[in-house]
This record gives C-alpha cells, structure tokens and sequence, in this order.
C-alpha cells in the first residue's frame, strides 16, 4: 500500500508538472503570435461587426422621427401611439435588398410634386442622413444623402428626397413588402393638419391651426458622476481635480478627461473630452462613430434620436409622440463633436423614465406662419430661419423630486442654433446683424 502511495503521488507530481509546462509554452506561443491569431477570420468580424452596428443604428437611433400622407388634398401628420409608423417602416425595410439607386431629377418643381403626391406616404428624418447607414453593401461611388422618404403602391421601389439640393433618388428594391405600413398610415388616429413651406435649407411642416398641446408629466432617473467615470474613463488610474467655478474634472490622463457639474450647483451638463490627431472623415463615419459614444453613455436609447448636424456637432434628443424634448432653451441629450484635435461629447445625465398619466393639461400654440411672422417683426431676417417646429421643454415639478414636465412651445434654428422662441424674441437683431455683416467682411 505504501509503495502504491508514493507512485500515485509521482504521477500526480508530473502530470501537474506537464500541464504547467504545456500551460507556459501555449502563452508563449500565444503572446509571440497575436498577428496571426488576429488574422483569423479578422475580414468576416470586421464585417459582421459592421452589419450589426448597422442594423442596430437603423432599428434604433437613426429612424424617421414624423410620418405623413393626404387624404381629400390635405397633408396631414400622421400619428398613433399603439402603431407607430417609423418604427412599422424600419420592421419592413430591415430585410430588404436594393438593385441599384438612381437620382431621377434635381429641380424644384419636380421635387416640390413629389412632396405633393397624395399618393405617397412620406416619413422624415430631422436633417440629412447617409444611404450607407441602411444598405446592405457600401455605395462607394456616390453616398447619397437624403432626408425623406417616399412610399409609393409600388414595393419594388422607394424614392428618397434631399430638401438641400432639390433631389430625388429611385431605390430599385428586391422583396419590398410595405402594406402594414400602409395599413397603419390609413388608419391613423393622430391626424394634425400642415403644410410644407420652404425655409432656408429644406422645407419646414407647418402647423395651420392654433391648437391645444397636451402637457406630459415624467419621473426621471439621475445617474451619478463615478457612473459616467467607469464607462467613459474606466475604473483605474483616473484623477479628480476640482475648481472654484462649480466643475469637478475627472482625468484619465493629459488627452481624456470628463467634466461633471457639482451637485450643488443643480445643473446636469457633463462634458467629455479626448484629445486626438484625426483627418477629415466622411458624414457617413462621424454618424456611425457618434452612435457608439451614445451607446458608451449608457443611457435609456429608447426614445432617443438622431436630431441635428451643424457643422462638426451631432445631437440626439428624445422624442415623444414625435415631438423633440429639450432639457433646456436649447440642450439636446447627447451631442458629439468631432474636429480636427478632439472628440467631444456633452450630455445630460437625466433620463426620462416612467410617463404620468396624462391629467388634462394643455397648452395653446399658434401657428407656425404666426411664429414666423413675430420672428420677422422682432428683427429676424426671414432667410436666416432655419427650420421652425413644436417640442417640449422639460420644467421641474415641485411636487416630487424626480419629476418633470414637458411643456410644449415653438422652438427655432437660425444661425445654426436653436433657442425657443421666447428666447429669440430677446435677441437684439440689429446688433446681431451688423456683427455678421463685420465679419462676413473681414473673411473676404
């Protein structure tokens, strides 16, 4: 029995010797030849990554935000709460492959006939999105941009519309199958009266009638300063410095940094930046690259769209039964910015979580050309404006913490920024005028 002991033990001995051993040479191996394993399979990753990423944008942040369609020659919106028409149009366009895309005219009369077919079902997005961002394959040659989207009785062809440049591009689809989408649009249940009027870059839907607005109520959920710190900058070798102007900044290293507001100062803006040598990148990139940073955020996604593009600056705000929401006079959710040094993003740290039965309350608003026309009397030149639409500005409840409502008003872009109408009307436009003239002549 002894002798039986003590050759078990030797073979356990080097059994566990061999298995260290072996242990040893794989890492080794393993760490002397990461180009090689990274080789694998590295081209269908890549491009299986890439599919998803894309499929996940067109399900989930880049989708149209309003719908429209006539009945009797009225254009109206279109809109209902248990049947939403954009979500209904990604569902059916998610499986559908294209044969070609084919610009089909650029003039203003054709395009404003298009807008005008009470034949089609249009769905809209904010501003001007890339075809990349929901095909299949990579339009290399021509990366068209668009901003509508036209649903014709046809389901072998959609049409795309650029307010911008007049034009309108003829998808050639294969297995296009859009009748729960017209289903839903015919019986609609939110029918609000508008029309198109053409503004400085794109046509802008009017409201026609002085209506009631309702007010939303909400509970919103707060998410601290070491939530944002672990997902944006990680769990080590992070730094805090505080300064004397309300700001705590939270330092991953000389290029990262993350900018929080004290909690005493009850405001919600955080500021992320990284610095970076970056080359010009398509609209297409900086669309896709600013979706991951809102996805990096953490924050609910699930009302949450793509907005607006100046310049380098991407937002994203939430919408709620179509209708934008603005944390402040002019503060979307999410902005990224990219130029040629850094990497921005500035966000709020406050989510709209659970909705308040609606209590009754509303509020009137004009119409849309009475807004214009107030803006032109304050001193606003006419083709400044921008675009002009309804959103809800979210004002603090007091009779709860955590609540919130959403109080409906006109909200305007011009000069590439957007402010509420009450703010614009506060704007000494004679002074602001004679400000860009000066330096539209110092840049020649």
């Amino acid at each position: 029995m002894k002798s039986k002991f003590k050759l078990g033990d030797a073979l356990l001995l080097l059994g566990t010797v061999a298995v260290f051993v072996l242990s040893i040479v794989l890492w080794i191996f393993i760490m002397t030849n990461d180009q090689y394993f990274n080789h694998i399979n590295q081209t269908n990753r890549v491009t299986e990554q890439t599919k998803n990423r894309r499929d996940r944008i067109a399900s989930n942040l880049y989708i149209p935000t309003n719908s429209y369609g006539f009945r009797n020659g009225q254009l109206y919106r279109l809109y209902d709460a248990k049947k939403n028409l954009p979500l209904e149009f990604v569902k059916e366009i998610k499986g559908v492959r294209y044969r070609s895309i084919n610009k089909i005219s650029t003039g203003k009369t054709q395009y404003e006939k298009m807008l005008h077919d009470e034949n089609c079902i249009q769905l809209s997005f904010p501003k001007e999105v890339s075809i990349n961002l929901f095909t299949r394959k990579s339009v290399k040659k021509d990366d068209v941009q668009f901003r509508r989207v036209f649903v014709t009785d046809s389901n072998n062809y959609l049409y795309l519309g650029n307010d911008k440049t007049y034009t309108v591009y003829r998808v050639h689809l294969i297995k296009g199958n859009f009748s729960k989408l017209r289903n839903y649009a015919s019986r609609a249940q939110g029918r609000v009266p508008v029309e198109f009027v053409r503004l400085k870059n794109c046509y802008e839907v009017f409201f026609t009638k002085q209506d009631h607005w309702k007010i939303y109520s909400y509970l919103t959920n707060t998410q601290t300063d070491s939530y944002f710190v672990s997902r944006l900058l990680g769990t080590t070798n992070v730094t805090t410095r505080s300064n004397k102007k309300g700001w705590t900044t939270y330092s991953l290293n000389y290029y990262t940094n993350l900018r929080a507001p004290k909690a005493k100062t009850e405001r919600h803006d955080f500021h992320y930046t990284r610095y970076e040598k970056r080359k010009g990148i398509s609209l297409n990139d900086q669309l896709l690259e600013s979706v991951d940073f809102v996805h990096k955020l953490g924050l609910s996604e699930q009302d949450l769209r793509y907005f607006d593009t100046v310049n380098d600056s991407i937002s994203y705000i939430n919408y709620i039964e179509g209708i934008p929401v603005f944390w402040d006079e002019s503060s979307p959710q999410v902005a990224t910015t990219f130029t040629e040094d850094t990497v921005k993003v500035d966000f709020n740290n406050t989510d709209l979580q659970i909705p308040i039965p609606f209590d009754g309350q509303t509020k009137t608003l004009p119409t849309s050309t009475a807004v214009m026309q107030r803006l032109v009397n304050a001193g606003m030149r006419k083709d400044e404006i921008q675009r002009i639409i309804v959103a809800f500005k979210v004002e603090k409840d007091n009779s709860h913490d955590h609540l919130v409502n959403l109080v409906p008003g006109y909200y305007v872009k011009a000069y590439d920024e957007w402010k509420s109408l009450a703010e614009w009307e506060k704007i000494d436009f004679l002074a602001l005028n004679k400000y860009r003239q000066t330096l539209t002549e110092e840049g020649k």
